[in-house]
């Protein structure tokens, strides 16, 4: 673990806890959801692509050995984020939001098992972030006499196993290529630069397979305009995309797994309830509180 990895990875948690915020925003200005998320991929692809510009060797993405591996992440990258909106309509914010984040278990799990070197993961240390995200994140109150059907059931557990999915192909992409280039004897500038192409691709294959929500017809047989709030506001959201990305790849060359998921998954819950608490006014409950000291605790035990 490096200095400069740590800063990555603060600063791809602070991104990620930004996307919570920037849907909030979303809801007040009455953006279009689609029309953003679209224009959010299109946006992150662009700076995927501008930042690998500087690099002296430009690598075809049609051409390279990960682009198989590519498609399959933009397929769960689109999908995911359309199964943690029907998971939360079914089961509520908490449930959907405690599945999306505990499935950083998986690429832990993948990580140890399938990239040498990896260390042993610390369960326990592992089930208190468990505890404090839940904690903290859990607000909802079920409805009395709500009864879950199959699908609502099914739909959290997609979450999880989509989320952990993403992040585990993730790192495994990360590592493949680091290790592939510095084989090669490629500069670390050389390797951020493929490290960036990768992240545009995968955007844009993210793209790509959510153009069908964004160019559909409405029940009316015409499409809804595109409004210049919906651009800004997709715009937004891909600069935060891109960025969150891309720096917890970089973060990840230096970090092992099994410290780098637990401390931003965590990172990510505390500063979106702080964020919350300060900007829009959301009562910290207890046990809310008790999670956020967990979270800090939990953070420090992982970094001994």
């Amino acid at each position: 673990m490096t200095l400069v990895g740590i800063l990555f990875l603060i600063i791809a948690t602070v991104l990620t806890a930004m996307f919570s915020i920037v849907f909030k925003i979303f809801h007040r200005k009455n953006i279009d959801s689609n029309q953003a998320i679209f224009f959010n991929y299109l946006t992150a692809f662009v700076l995927g692509i501008l930042f690998s510009l500087h690099s002296e060797v430009i690598v075809n993405p049609l051409k390279a050995d990960w682009l198989g591996a590519v498609i399959i992440l933009g397929f769960i990258f689109m999908a995911g984020m359309v199964m943690l909106s029907e998971s939360t309509r079914r089961v509520g914010v908490a449930i959907s939001t405690v599945c999306s984040r505990a499935s950083m278990v998986i690429p832990i799990i993948v990580s140890y098992i399938l990239i040498e070197g990896s260390a042993r993961p610390k369960w326990l240390l592992i089930c208190l972030v468990l505890v404090a995200m839940t904690l903290t994140i859990w607000t909802d109150r079920p409805e009395s006499g709500h009864k879950y059907s199959l699908l609502d059931i099914l739909a959290p557990i997609t979450v999880f196993l989509m989320f952990g999915a993403s992040n585990s192909f993730l790192k495994v992409l990360q590592h493949r290529v680091t290790v592939n280039d510095t084989a090669a004897g490629l500069s670390e500038q050389v390797i951020n630069s493929e490290l960036s192409i990768v992240t545009a691709s995968v955007f844009f294959v993210a793209m790509l397979f959510c153009s069908y929500s964004f160019f559909k017809k409405g029940d009316d047989g015409k499409r809804s305009p595109v409004l210049l709030k919906n651009i800004i506001g997709g715009m937004a959201l891909g600069i935060v995309n891109y960025f969150c990305t891309y720096t917890l790849m970089l973060a990840m060359k230096t970090i092992d797994s099994s410290l780098l998921f637990p401390i931003h998954n965590i990172g990510i819950v505390a500063i979106g309830a702080i964020v919350g608490w300060l900007a829009f006014n959301e009562k910290l409950k207890p046990h809310q509180v008790l999670g956020i000291v967990l979270a800090a605790v939990s953070i420090a035990l992982l970094c001994i």
